[in-house]
């Protein structure tokens, strides 16, 4: 067993027994983990409310070789994002970027990038006006996509190599755009606007600060956002379910500016 100090951002948590809970976090320099907060549900509990979901705290921890379950001995809240948690559409969009993480990153890899970028947008969802969600989740997403060695190709053909402009299609399975003449080679491909294109270029080219300042929601963003969606799904496992994406799309369509 080690003692382990690091920085973490609260992915979900579930009770155990009437006064704990297992948190599981995202770390700096530990990656993905699970521990058990002991006591943690108590009125005047020491982690106080460090441990809620999306809050972003210092964390102690017991590490133990060989086991999913570690112990956490000290968090204390380093931001907690308050802008999110009385919103349920943001709750939606922090909940997508927060599962991406656990789909995407083995258990224990650590990657202080990605923790940096999961920072970052959750600190955007919590300015962010309505309107903007939807831009900011597309450049989190082909962000995260690329740190982790998923990033579709936007500038040229995946088949040809052929560079792209305009109008074309998003090969799901291919990894990224095809041009006319290679479309019929990946049946899953869909049709993407040129503004779409440019859009998603702009997401993962600019920091996530700059395109929630610069664009906001539309037809645009839906289309490309709907295609960035319906890739994460395939390259996690073809149609896999993904309970924050699907709650996310039942609940957006009500949202207005």
């Amino acid at each position: 067993m080690s003692i382990q100090r690091t920085h973490a951002i609260v992915l979900r948590t579930r009770k155990v027994r009437e006064s704990s809970k297992i948190a599981v976090l995202f770390t700096n320099k530990c990656g993905r983990i699970s521990a058990i907060a002991k006591g943690s549900l108590k009125p005047k509990s020491k982690f106080g409310s460090s441990l809620e979901l999306f809050t972003r705290s210092s964390i102690i921890f017991y590490k133990k070789e060989n086991r999913e379950l570690h112990t956490l001995s000290h968090s204390e809240t380093l931001e907690s994002y308050e802008g999110i948690k009385d919103d349920v559409f943001k709750l939606a969009y922090a909940s997508v970027a927060a599962e991406m993480v656990e789909r995407l990153m083995p258990t224990e890899e650590p990657n202080e990038a990605l923790f940096g970028l999961l920072a970052s947008v959750l600190a955007e969802i919590s300015l962010a006006e309505r309107p903007q969600l939807e831009v900011i989740l597309s450049s989190y997403e082909l962000k995260t996509l690329c740190l982790v060695g998923y990033g579709p190709e936007l500038a040229e053909c995946v088949r040809c190599g052929k560079p792209v402009e305009g109008a074309a299609w998003f090969g799901l399975l291919s990894g990224g755009v095809l041009c006319a003449g290679c479309r019929n080679r990946d049946l899953n491909a869909l049709a993407i606007s040129g503004e779409a294109l440019g859009l998603l270029r702009d997401c993962r080219r600019e920091s996530i600060k700059k395109i929630r300042k610069t664009y906001s929601s539309g037809r645009v963003s839906r289309e490309a956002v709907d295609i960035l969606n319906a890739f994460f799904r395939a390259q996690i496992s073809e149609g896999a379910k993904v309970r924050s994406l699907d709650f996310l799309e039942r609940i957006r369509d009500t949202s207005v500016g």
